[in-house]
């Protein structure tokens, strides 16, 4: 036998009609005020808190004279000892573009035309964050940084956190070699979804992406005069982890250590890219530079003979 349903408790009298309707007309206006205040609140909460990851601007961190110097004066002998052996890390070299292009030139100051290495990047990105350190190295070799910036790699993709550098402002000079690069996303992403729109490539620059680059956009695409490309970093971002610039730098005076000999090598292998291409042109000489100090081995002398008829 089913029970009879229970009755329902009698609710509150109701206001006068008059009253009626004054909650329903002062409800809007009052989630207005408190939504007023709560607003007001967050802008002195975010206004009173240091810099986080959600800037959306920009800021330039040079490195140090120190770290320059002794980027640029890697001994002659470590260069040599390593030549292009690294048995602990593999190292990718650049590869032949077979020469059916025009040589990429370029003039600064109405000088005579100079090859250009061109370093298609973005500062999230850790496999360019690897491939930024021998392609300084090997530059070193041809002229002077005056200005490289200091980065670190996102710290929410795969190889988190590496320190490198950026090229985004950077300022060098060259007899032998122009340097052109393209930092196209920053490491900045405030939202989660996208990281911030850094440079824009040229129309030039544009066309040897196209040409020398993967179908999908991937970071970094190395380009040494239209003769020789590399798409993606030479060795394994791993190799960095957990270094800072200076300790990184710190390694690369020790042939031994397996830091050394996958950084030296990715450098030598660029090195005899630039060699070998400058055979095309009178603007270099790959042999001693008194006003350098450049010192390219035979080793990478050999090598580049090598690279230029893959």
């Amino acid at each position: 036998m089913s029970q009879p349903a229970p009755e329902a408790a009698p609710g509150p009298p109701l206001p006068p009609p008059g009253l009626r309707q004054l909650p329903r007309r002062y409800l809007a206006l009052g989630l207005i005020i408190v939504a007023i205040v709560l607003l007001g609140a967050l802008v002195i909460v975010r206004d009173n808190s240091g810099p986080g990851t959600s800037s959306t601007v920009e800021t330039f961190s040079p490195a140090s004279s120190s770290l320059l110097s002794t980027l640029a004066s890697v001994p002659a002998s470590v260069f040599d000892t390593v030549g292009v052996s690294s048995p602990t890390i593999p190292v990718t070299p650049p590869h032949a573009e077979g020469g059916t292009t025009p040589l990429w030139q370029a003039t600064v100051g109405g000088a005579p035309p100079l090859p250009v290495v061109f370093f298609y990047g973005a500062e999230f990105a850790p496999y360019a964050a690897v491939e930024r350190w021998p392609l300084v190295l090997a530059l070193s070799r041809f002229g002077t940084f005056h200005q490289l910036g200091l980065m670190q790699s996102s710290s929410t993709t795969a190889f988190a956190g590496l320190s490198t550098f950026t090229f985004w402002n950077v300022s060098y000079t060259s007899r032998y070699v122009i340097l052109e690069s393209v930092e196209r996303y920053s490491s900045l992403n405030p939202t989660g979804a996208r990281y911030l729109r850094l440079e824009t490539p040229d129309a030039r620059q544009s066309a040897a992406i196209a040409a020398y680059g993967t179908s999908a956009p991937a970071f970094p695409l190395l380009d040494v005069a239209n003769r020789y490309a590399l798409s993606g970093a030479g060795f394994s971002p791993a190799v960095l982890a957990g270094l800072t610039q200076d300790q990184i730098a710190g390694y690369l005076t020790t042939p031994a250590a397996p830091l050394t000999q996958a950084v030296v090598t990715a450098a030598n292998e660029i090195t005899a890219a630039i060699c070998s291409s400058s055979s095309r042109t009178t603007s270099i000489s790959c042999g001693a530079n008194p006003s350098k100090a450049m010192h390219i081995g035979f080793d990478i002398l050999w090598r580049s003979l090598v690279i230029s008829r893959r």
